[in-house]
Formats: C-alpha cells, sequence, structure tokens
C-alpha cells in the first residue's frame, strides 16, 4: 500500500488559493494552531474543508515562536512549552492526532529527555496518534506508552545520515538545496520511499545514488514549497495503482532542466517521447508521472481507469476476475479497481511505459479508442534508422571524422541511465591536447580512451574527454531503446536538419492533443 500523503495546512491564512486546493487532494493535513502560523479563524476554515475532502486532521504544534516560524530551537521551560501545546491543542477540541513542527519537530527526534516528556504529556492529553520520522526518540517513546505513530516521511526535502548517530536526518535549511525545488526530482524521491521504503543520501545527484532505509506510513509536502500542489495531484494519481510483483521499473516524470552550474543532472524518462505521447493518448499532461519498465512487475489497479503501453512493445494480458484480455502497445485500455495486469516476453526495445489516467467509472474519460502506433507518428524520424549527429566542440581535433560516421558501432554491457559505451572502429583518433572538464549535453558523445561513450539525461554535467559529437535532440529518445549488444550507425547533419526534426516531432505530439487523424480525444 502507497503512503498516504500528507501536507502541513494553515500557515498562510484562511484564503490562500494553494492551501484550499491542497485539501482536496491530500489525506492528511497538519493543522497549525497558533504556535508557529495560524489561529481560530484559520483553523474553522481549514477544519470545514477537512471534513467537506474526508480529510483527517493532526493538530500541528510547535514552539511559541511565530517570528522565526516556529524553525529555531527556543529556550523555554518545560512547564510553559506544555502549557503552550495544551492553549494549540484547544483550537482543535475532538482532535486526537499531533505532529510537531519546525524545531520541536527536529529536537523531539533526537533528544530522549524532551521526546519523554512530549510523550507524556500527548498521553494525559488523550492523543492517540502522532506523526513522526522512524527512529526518531519521540517515535519509541509513544509507542512505550500506547501512542500509535505514522511514520512521516519528506517528499521535497533532502535526507543525509549522521554516521555518528546512526540515523537518516533531514538536511538543515539553512544548507544549499535543502529542498528538492523541482518535481521531477521529488517525484523521484516520493516513489523510492513510497515502493521501495528508501531514500538516496548521496551527496552528488550527479553521482552514484546512496541508498538507506526509510520506512514510511505517510509522505509529507510543505504546504508552501513552490510545487506543492503539482505534487500532491501527481503523486495522488500515482495511488490508482500498486505492484503487486515489484520488476525493475520506476516512477519518472520529464527531465528538469536549468540547475546544470549546480551539477544538478536532469534525469527524467530516457525515452521522453514514449512518455509525452502516452499521456497524450489518454488526456493527461505530458510529463505526468508514469513506470519505466526494464524487467515488467505485476500491476494492480487500485482505481478505475485507463492505460496505455508506449516504448518497447511487450504483450499484456489484463485478468479482472475470471476475465482475460489481450493488451499491446499505443492503445488505450479500460480497467477496473481489482484488474491485475501482466506482461509477456519483449519483442523489441527497452524501456516500456506504463501511463495511466484515473477515471470515474462508467463516465467518460479522454483518450483513444483506435491504436496510435510510433509507426504513425515517426516521421521525424531518420529514414534508414541511423542516430543523427551533429560536430561537438572538439570536433576539428578529431582525425578522419568519417571514421565515425561510415562504421557500424555496437553497444555494449557497459551502460546505464547515464551513458552507454559503443564498441567498433579501434582506429578513431582525436589530437592529443590539454583539455579541462567542460560541460555536456544529452547526447554527447565523448572519446574515451576505451572508445566512444553516449551520454543520456542522467549523465554527469561535466566532462573531461573531447566531445566529438552531439546526438540531435530529436533523438536521444531513440537512445532510451537501445540494449546491450545492438548495432547503431550514424550520420551527420546541420543544425538546421537538427531543429527541422526537432520541430516535425513536436508537431507530432501536438496532434495527439485532439486524437488521432483530428478526432476529439473521447471515447
Amino acid at each position: 500500500m502507497r503512503p498516504l500523503i500528507n501536507c502541513d495546512i494553515g500557515e498562510r491564512g484562511p484564503d490562500h488559493p494553494v492551501d484550499r486546493r491542497l485539501m482536496e487532494v491530500v489525506h492528511l493535513a497538519s493543522l497549525a494552531c497558533g504556535g508557529h502560523a495560524g489561529d481560530a479563524g484559520s483553523v474553522k476554515v481549514f477544519r470545514a474543508l477537512a471534513e467537506k475532502n474526508g480529510v483527517r486532521l493532526a493538530a500541528h504544534l510547535s514552539y511559541p515562536d511565530r517570528p522565526n516560524f516556529g524553525r529555531k530551537a527556543m529556550t523555554i521551560s518545560g512547564p510553559a512549552l506544555l502549557a503552550s501545546l495544551e492553549e494549540q491543542l484547544g483550537l482543535l477540541p475532538g482532535v486526537r492526532r499531533v505532529k510537531f513542527h519546525g524545531a520541536l519537530y527536529n529536537e523531539a527526534s533526537r533528544d530522549t529527555a524532551l521526546a519523554k516528556t512530549l510523550a507524556r504529556w500527548l498521553k494525559r492529553a488523550g492523543i492517540r496518534e502522532i506523526l513522526a520520522p522512524a527512529g526518531a526518540e519521540i517515535t519509541r517513546c509513544a509507542r512505550e506508552l500506547g501512542i500509535a505513530v505514522l511514520r512521516e516521511a519528506f517528499a521535497e526535502r533532502r535526507y543525509e545520515y549522521n554516521a555518528a548517530a546512526r540515523r537518516l536526518e533531514l538536511v538543515d535549511r539553512s544548507r544549499p538545496r535543502a529542498c528538492l525545488t523541482g518535481i521531477a526530482p521529488a517525484l523521484e524521491q516520493a516513489g523510492e520511499i513510497g515502493v521501495r521504503q528508501r531514500v538516496n543520501t548521496s551527496r552528488r545527484e550527479s553521482g552514484r545514488p546512496v541508498w538507506r532505509a526509510l520506512p514510511a506510513d505517510t509522505i509529507c509536502i510543505h504546504s508552501d514549497s513552490p510545487i506543492a500542489l503539482e505534487l500532491a495531484v501527481k503523486l495522488r494519481q500515482l495511488e490508482s495503482f500498486r505492484l503487486s510483483r515489484p520488476g525493475v521499473c520506476e516512477t519518472v516524470g520529464l527531465p528538469l532542466y536549468g540547475s546544470q552550474d549546480l551539477a544538478v543532472t536532469p534525469g527524467g524518462a530516457m525515452d521522453c517521447f514514449s512518455l509525452r505521447r502516452g499521456n497524450l493518448m489518454l488526456g493527461n499532461p505530458p510529463g505526468a508521472p508514469a513506470l519505466e519498465i526494464l524487467v515488467p512487475p505485476e500491476i494492480e489497479i487500485s482505481a478505475a481507469g485507463r492505460f496505455v503501453l508506449t516504448g518497447a512493445r511487450r504483450p499484456a494480458r489484463i485478468r479482472s476476475g475470471n476475465t482475460v484480455r489481450e493488451a499491446g502497445n499505443d492503445r488505450a485500455y479500460s480497467v477496473e479497481p481489482g484488474a491485475r495486469i501482466t506482461f509477456g516476453e519483449k519483442q523489441y526495445g527497452l524501456r516500456t511505459y506504463f501511463c495511466f489516467r484515473p477515471g470515474v467509472k462508467g463516465g467518460k474519460d479522454r483518450g483513444s479508442a483506435e491504436a496510435v502506433p510510433f509507426s504513425s507518428l515517426n516521421a521525424w524520424a531518420d529514414p534508414g534508422g541511423r542516430i543523427r549527429v551533429v560536430p561537438g566542440p572538439e570536433y576539428e581535433r578529431l582525425e578522419e571524422p568519417q571514421l565515425f560516421l561510415a562504421s557500424p558501432w555496437r553497444t555494449t554491457s557497459r551502460m546505464d541511465r547515464m551513458g552507454m559505451r559503443l564498441e567498433g572502429n579501434p582506429h578513431l583518433k582525436c589530437v592529443p591536447a590539454g583539455m579541462i572538464s567542460e560541460a555536456v549535453a544529452d547526447g554527447t558523445v565523448q572519446l574515451a580512451p576505451g572508445g566512444p561513450i553516449i551520454l543520456l539525461r542522467h549523465r554527469q554535467t561535466t566532462g573531461g574527454y573531447p566531445r566529438i559529437f552531439n546526438v540531435i535532440t530529436a533523438d536521444v529518445d531513440l537512445l532510451g531503446q537501445y540494449g546491450p549488444g545492438q548495432v547503431l550507425r550514424f550520420a551527420q547533419v546541420s543544425l538546421e536538419e537538427a531543429r527541422e526534426a526537432a520541430r516535425r516531432k513536436e508537431l507530432a505530439l501536438e496532434g495527439l492533443r485532439t486524437g488521432p487523424r483530428g478526432a476529439p480525444p473521447h471515447c
């Protein structure tokens, strides 16, 4: 079961449009009760919204420190702190769930004496459940007193491992990049927490992940995050199905560009064209999250809706009770709760995309009832199946560039989401020259001592090998479908031809917004 989505709410007054919209999306809301933000008026409004939308409430209690938003440790006596907590809780009579905020949340996680004091107060106050991190002192103390704990993790806060204390901790907000500000990395982190109960604690996004276990029953989104609403909506969308057998797959969206100067790689789907066309066939936003599948899972549907398979072709079966239906790529299929989707052997390609759109049972839903195969949309691709390239910054140093273009190359087993190494013509050489690490891009072809390497979407942001060519933007998605041992051929094109291919590719996708052959996207 996926973790519940919760958010901290009511910190920006009763009329904030994002906060009010969030109350239509989340499962649980921690409502500010005057310690760091909020007042009786905002509590009344959000309590009514919670009742209207079936959202569970927790009292969000903090140090009484509105000037610092409760995010700084406060010197205060135990009796004065508990008196303030009593007053805050009094704004939500009848609520028996609590989450501490800011500095109090963090200190209660590691300070045993404070955790014991708070746990005893929670017990006296009749609190039955708290939201707190797995492994925290307050978690242990509350459980010892019979108080239930919803183990909480965060979608848009970075984690690090404190080796001395032997625990995970949130990166302090005062440090650079303590928060995830892009939808793609936040979705990726939430997906890892929700599906695999783990989080990446690597300090460099461009490096190898360092996984640490992070058990969680609920994932928090801070309402004041600029991505809060979009993130909550997309996480709810992913609730519509679960993996009854995991396979090798992950939730992906579109790459996030604009932070390469901070050593943040774009990431995202390896074949964005397949992701986008699957979503557009369903009437989803083009970048809506989808499953990127290498080894197929078994998917159990939790909410009625429609799905499309794109990318690598795998036959599928939909089992609903005693009924079995065959399913293939490039067509939208309706499914009801309880249906299970299994996959057969891959026929071609490497990565399959499972795009889903939840819909009301029996109602109309956007999507194509007609198959829209890749062959009907690929007029932008090279007719000969070649990968097109333009000269790179170190092209002039390359001896006999025609050797790269005239020779067939083969992908090797040394490939991952960062790049693929090729084997082929051993005579390819570049004139030696002093070179410092320079910026690289999606599709950069580097000439390393062992042969060419093509960088992919999860690449590093700089590199020290000569950049002899660059795969054109339109063709980078095609590389995401090549597995080990496949033959690649290249063709050099002009910048004008590269731009034209990109334009035609976007036109092909734009046509899906109004359905195949111009038909309205309804069925």
